[in-house]
């Protein structure tokens, strides 16, 4: 469930193709030859919506969801016509607690599938930004998620060994 909360300095985006044009955004494309059964697979997935949190000290805010999954940025799936900025203000504030800001598009990944001949294809969208907490506490202990929290969540100043780096994961840390 999302809110009519928009984020104060990034704009709502709803169609991340049109940010193709916009010189100050980077816009990645990235195919890739696959079986037909990924193609199929990719076909059924959303576009996601991702966020990188940094702290002072200059370490990543990674979340678990569950205690099987590996650790990755908060994302979550965003639905044709849903703007993606307010989904994941909306899913930071609900699974780990904190009510953030989005500064900043750090960049835009249409990924695209196809087969050998090139006769299915799919393509997902993930955009990714940079957000702040609005209260300019770090404090993960001090935060109360507003829905089904995620398994855990920690600052890092390294990927993990297991980190699902999703696109845009890379631009958070040095």
């Amino acid at each position: 469930m999302t809110t009519d909360t928009p984020s104060p300095e990034v704009e709502s985006i709803v169609d991340y193709e049109r940010l193709a044009a916009d010189d100050t955004i980077p816009y990645h494309e990235q195919r890739d030859v696959v079986d037909a059964a990924v193609v199929e697979q990719v076909r059924d997935l959303p576009d996601l919506a991702c966020v990188g949190i940094t702290n002072p000290a200059g370490e990543l805010l990674l979340r678990r969801q569950t205690d099987t999954c590996s650790w990755k940025l908060p994302v979550e799936s965003v639905a044709p016509d849903e703007e993606f900025t307010t989904a994941i203000v909306d899913h930071v504030r609900a699974t780990i607690g904190f009510e953030i800001g989005l500064t900043a598009i750090e960049g835009i990944w249409q990924v695209t599938v196809e087969t050998d001949d090139g006769e299915q294809t799919a393509t997902r969208g993930f955009v990714t930004v940079r957000g702040v907490p609005l209260s300019g506490e770090y404090d993960l202990t001090a935060v109360e998620p507003t829905g089904e929290s995620v398994h855990a969540a920690e600052w890092f100043d390294e990927l993990p060994a297991d980190v699902d780096a999703v696109p845009g994961t890379d631009v958070f840390l040095d």
